[in-house]
């Protein structure tokens, strides 16, 4: 009889839980079934009664996490910390919402590892490694996710975008075409159909095949229009010699975006080929300001002088444009030093920067941590260190000591002591084709 009453009290108490925790449950299978806002209230419910609850807490933060509000998730697995994948995946979504690639790469890795066939991790993993300049694993982790059952479409896109990005258009284009092949419409990709008929059209107009992007342009605008889909036809348009309907779309972009800068460019380099000075004195009127930062706009400005015979405004634009060009040169040698060598000293330095000066500080102070610091430090990563830390002004990367220089047979310029490499040292940092001076 004891044994039975105790029986019968467990049986209670266990049906007195199960029924306390319907709300949770409830939450859990919304979140299985895509509708984030019912999971948040039916999580509050519950923790309205059994606050503290840790499995709760974490339901609550994936579906913060799936509905973008990263902010309020962060404090939660800080608290609570991951119990799984989907935990991770989350927790990540929140840092690459608030563009902390560092970070969200650290948790995709440990999701992926727990579940190497998760679609959304690797997805998100190769996302982040990308934005990350760390090529090579990005297009690890999109090949695991193209391999995926109903996901090779999709995993081309991924592919496409990141050996754009790796400078290797030629392999960007297979990939794209893959895809088409398979989502002639652009159905079911992990981007809208208008924005993968673009991305191609973009690789394959800067190939100079202007005949195969003008009609993934068209299917782009048909599906969604957009300024940069207008721009990208008129140029397709000009490439293939119709300046008339190249005209006719960089309006149109303009409609769209009135502040828009490469449509107002290519139409005064029309006007200025023209010979038609008032129209192009026109479109370069709002970018005046732009022209002392840009040097297509200054060189505009250049070129517009000469045709109205203005000696003194072509000598100061031309020194204005000589002068950014100069800077631009430096700045693409730097981005081809990041993709060439990734995890060099130097481009983990010049990468802090750039994320610095998109206002991406945690991730900036993420880089800058990881860069080993050195009594004799150069200048510039010693007040790169300060300006991260307080969130200060950056040094100007003319700061940055490098100069052009031949590269060897490996692709990489050797220092005085032979090194080459990813050797995070303050010496002699080699990346193809540039020399960094101590």
């Amino acid at each position: 009889m004891i044994a039975l009453a105790t029986g019968l009290g467990l049986g209670a108490a266990f049906g007195w839980t199960w029924w306390q925790e319907g709300p949770l449950r409830e939450a859990e299978r919304a979140l299985e079934a895509g509708n984030a806002v019912r999971a948040l209230g039916q999580a509050d419910y519950y923790l309205d009664a059994h606050p503290g609850s840790g499995r709760a807490e974490a339901v609550r933060a994936r579906a913060l996490s799936a509905l973008g509000r990263a902010d309020e998730v962060l404090p939660i697995y800080e608290r609570v910390g991951a119990a799984g994948a989907d935990d991770l995946v989350a927790w990540a979504r929140a840092h690459l919402a608030r563009g902390e690639w560092s970070r969200a790469a650290s948790l995709l890795g440990q999701a992926t590892r727990l579940r190497p066939d998760d679609p959304d991790a690797l997805y998100e993993l190769a996302t982040s490694l990308s934005r990350l300049g760390r090529l090579a694993e990005a297009t690890a982790a999109a090949e695991r996710f193209a391999a995926l059952p109903g996901r090779r479409a999709g995993g081309d896109v991924l592919l496409g975008a990141i050996k754009a990005d790796a400078g290797d258009p030629e392999a960007a284009t297979e990939a794209f075409a893959r895809t088409l092949a398979l989502e002639p419409e652009g159905e079911g990709l992990p981007v809208p159909p208008a924005e993968f008929f673009q991305q191609y059209a973009t690789v394959l107009v800067n190939l100079g095949r202007s005949a195969e992007a003008i009609p993934l342009l068209e299917k782009a605008l048909a599906a969604s229009p957009s300024a940069e889909a207008e721009h990208l036809l008129g140029t397709a348009l000009a490439q293939g010699g119709d300046e008339e309907g190249a005209t006719r779309h960089w309006k149109a972009s303009l409609e769209i975006e009135p502040a828009g800068v490469t449509p107002r460019e290519d139409l005064a380099a029309g006007a200025i080929a023209r010979g038609d000075a008032a129209a192009a004195r026109d479109y370069l009127g709002p970018l005046q300001a732009l022209a002392q930062r840009r040097v297509q706009t200054a060189y505009l400005f250049q070129r517009l002088a000469a045709i109205e015979r203005d000696e003194q405004a072509f000598a100061r634009w031309k020194a204005t444009a000589d002068g950014l060009r100069v800077e631009e040169d430096r700045v693409k040698l730097l981005e081809r030093m990041m993709a060439d060598a990734p995890t060099a000293y130097w481009s983990l330095v010049v990468r802090t920067h750039k994320f610095a000066t998109l206002g991406r500080w945690t991730q900036a102070a993420d880089l800058i941590r990881a860069i080993p610091e050195a009594n004799d430090e150069h200048p510039f990563v010693a007040a790169l260190r300060t300006a991260v830390r307080t969130e200060g002004t950056l040094p100007p990367l003319s700061e940055v000591p490098i100069t052009a220089g031949p590269a060897n047979a490996a692709g990489e310029k050797k220092d005085a002591g032979g090194r080459g490499g990813s050797v995070p040292a303050p010496d002699g940092k080699p990346v193809d084709g540039a020399t960094f001076e101590p």
